[in-house]
This record gives structure tokens, sequence and C-alpha cells, in this order.
């Protein structure tokens, strides 16, 4: 027989959590975007800067972009539980997306929003998501791409956005909110 060994680990709770927003933020803008807008999550991409989700349309509006972030947040405001339960797949209703997978399932739920089956790390009510920042829309294979920010990571992206436009305000003696105008005239001139 082998010795036994002693193992200790540690975990970053920092990025763990951050990568739970992420991934429960995930869940509750899919579902969002299903039940808004009738567009199916066919994939997801999770990165270290920001995260995408790709949607069954081949376009999004301004309006509905706007429409989708601000549903997303509600429901992040209104503090909903996130359970994790195990079924047996045989018997698994209601799931946002049916699993061919045999056996027991992990299934995640939003509560009043979304059954996922999920293997992932996940916070335990919608609160702790923090804000959602939709920031960027993209055309990807007759599919439109979304990229998305959750709580600690859509602040620190939005501080340093607004200090961008600040400092380019300031240059040119303007606010933050007057440098479209700005832009505008000096592209005139």
């Amino acid at each position: 027989p082998l010795p036994a060994t002693e193992v200790e680990g540690r975990i970053d709770w920092t990025r763990r959590f951050d990568h739970m927003q992420q991934h429960t933020g995930q869940h509750l803008l899919s579902a969002v975007a299903e039940r808004l807008l009738g567009a199916a999550t066919t994939s997801v991409h999770f990165g270290t800067a920001s995260s995408s989700v790709e949607l069954a349309r081949e376009a999004l509006d301004p309006a509905e972009v706007r429409d989708l972030e601000e549903a997303a947040n509600g429901i992040v405001t209104e503090n909903r539980p996130v359970t994790v339960s195990a079924e047996d797949a045989e018997h698994a209703e209601g799931l946002r997306r049916p699993s061919a997978r045999p056996g027991s399932l992990r299934i995640v739920t939003i509560e009043g929003l979304d059954r996922s089956a999920c293997g992932g790390t996940h916070v335990r009510t919608t609160g702790e998501i923090g804000p959602i920042l939709l920031r960027k829309v993209e055309r990807i294979r007759k599919q439109v791409r979304v990229e998305f920010l959750c709580g600690a990571r859509a602040i620190r992206r939005a501080r340093l956005e607004y200090d961008i436009l600040s400092g380019i305000a300031g240059g040119a003696s303007a606010a933050v909110e007057d440098l479209p105008a700005v832009v505008e005239k000096w592209k005139a001139d």
C-alpha cells in the first residue's frame, strides 16, 4: 500500500467569486434573452477579461440591448435565490436546454426564471451577481455575440471607461455627456 499523503489546498476567493458571478450572470442573461427576445443561447465563452453569449438572432438593435441589460439587472436587484439540486435526467422538467446526458443531473435554478443542468460554480442569490454590463454586440455566423461583464468586473470596466471619457472631456473643456456633439463639431471643422 502507498503511504498516506496530506494535501493542503487554498481557494483564491476573489478569483472564485468572480467566476461565480460571471457564470451565474450568464445563466440569468441567457434566460432573460430567451424570454424577452426569443433568442436562445447557442454558445458561451468565459474569458479572463470578459465573457460572451451567442444568441440565435441575426441582430439586436440598440433598444433591445438596453432592454436586455435593464431586465437582467432588474432580476439581479430582486435578489432571487439560486439553488442547486440533483435530479434524475429522465424526470428533470422545465430545463431551459434539455440535457441528453442520462443519470443524475446537477440542476441550477434561479427562482422563477431558469433551470439549467450545470456543473459550474454559482452564487447563492442573484444580488451576488452584481451589476451586469453589456459591452459589445457583433454578428458572427448568422448569430449575434453579446459580450458581458458581471459584478466587480463590470464596475472596474465602467470606471476605466468613465475615466478615459473624463480625460477626453477635460481636454476638450466639455462635459462627458457633451462629447458626442464636440466630436461632431471637430469632424465638421
